[in-house]
């Protein structure tokens, strides 16, 4: 901020200060007086410093309330020379905060004069303070873009306003400051460059299924979203996934799709449509060899026999017989006795045979055939 008085003196006492807030609330960036014991009345011991210490020190000055010269002084303040950061301003947030402001305002509170009020109160001249005035010639406030760390240049111009300049943005960053990642890179939070990380905006592993996706803090805070380096990290939830596809990061088929071995999942046919008929099946299928998920009563890789207890494909209807207690599994005989294995009876062979138990597994009895009743056991 350069200041060019007029045909007056510099203030004795002024303070300036800053808004963020388009003029809502006011901070001050340097208090300026004649003497320190102003700086101490003016201002109060506990609201500023000596000398810079931080990146944010609001220091009270004596260089600039001098009376000479009389017209036409200068008052030169520096908000980043002689700080900690004033070489690494890209890299320090505190010092990028400390430079903003939306407004600027001079509060002038006090005069610098040669005394002539004093000379007036033995003359009787109560005119003389009605004479004293502040001339201001020139206000000079040179700026820097706030790019946080994510531009070297700003050199776009605002299609809003002609006067102001935009961050040619780097990093996958976007917003008039860099201040966001761009659509599509938010797989981890927006952070500014440091002289260590340039904390690139990094992109969400939707595996080219979709173009879109959002920041998750429950996703990431439960490690369920994978990055492009393979790693469970950060909260990218992939959006409006193509290609049937579905899930966190696009890497799940539909329903009624499946993922076929050996098929990467970047491919445009990652997800392929399940053959299976709904009549026989769920309409599912497994995830890898695309076999059919079939109803009970069905069986084969896309459901076109009869499972076992089963007969009549299509209709599948339930057997006849037991066939577990059947030679051959026989599941239907047309209404007449079917043909049991020697350790099942029945007209179904539903039940055990003389010395057998424990249906449907049918065991040998291990009775002693001298000593039992019959030749019937249990269990």
């Amino acid at each position: 901020v350069f200041i060019k008085m007029g045909n007056s003196p510099r203030p004795g006492v002024f303070v300036l200060e800053r808004s963020t807030d388009d003029g809502a609330t006011w901070k001050p960036w340097q208090y300026f007086a004649d003497t320190k014991s102003d700086c101490n009345s003016f201002f109060g011991l506990d609201n500023y410093e000596d000398r810079i210490t931080s990146d944010d020190s609001v220091i009270c000055t004596t260089e600039y309330s001098k009376v000479v010269p009389l017209e036409g002084g200068e008052i030169v303040v520096s908000l980043v020379n002689n700080r900690p950061s004033a070489n690494n301003f890209s890299y320090s947030q505190t010092l990028q905060d400390w430079t903003k402001a939306t407004n600027l305002r001079l509060r002038l509170l006090r005069t610098k004069t040669l005394l002539g009020h004093l000379m007036a109160v033995a003359r009787q001249d109560p005119t003389i303070t009605r004479r004293y005035y502040y001339s201001i010639k020139d206000i000079s406030i040179g700026g820097r873009c706030v790019c946080n760390g994510h531009a070297s240049v700003c050199d776009k111009t605002d299609p809003f306003d002609q006067y102001k300049l935009l961050c040619r943005c780097q990093h996958n960053t976007c917003g008039d400051q860099c201040q966001s990642c761009c659509p599509g890179f938010v797989q981890k939070p927006w952070q500014p460059a440091t002289l260590s990380d340039r904390n690139e905006c990094e992109p969400c592993q939707c595996y080219g299924h979709t173009d879109e996706c959002i920041y998750d803090e429950g996703v990431a805070a439960n490690f369920t979203s994978i990055d492009i380096h393979g790693n469970y990290e950060g909260g990218g939830v992939c959006q409006n996934c193509r290609d049937n596809t579905m899930g966190v990061n696009c890497e799940k088929c539909r329903p009624g799709y499946f993922h076929p071995y050996g098929v990467l999942l970047n491919a445009t046919d990652a997800c392929q449509e399940c053959e299976c008929d709904p009549f026989f099946s769920t309409g599912e299928c497994d995830g890898g060899s695309g076999e059919c998920y079939c109803k009970p009563e069905f069986t084969g890789r896309s459901c076109e026999e009869c499972a076992i207890g089963f007969f009549d494909w299509p209709r599948c209807r339930p057997c006849e017989c037991n066939v577990n207690g059947t030679q051959n599994q026989v599941c239907q005989v047309g209404g007449g006795e079917c043909p049991c294995k020697p350790n099942y009876e029945g007209t179904n062979c539903d039940q055990c045979a003389y010395g057998y138990y424990g249906f449907p597994d049918c065991k040998r009895c291990d009775c002693d055939s001298v000593g039992s009743l019959s030749g019937y056991c249990e269990p």
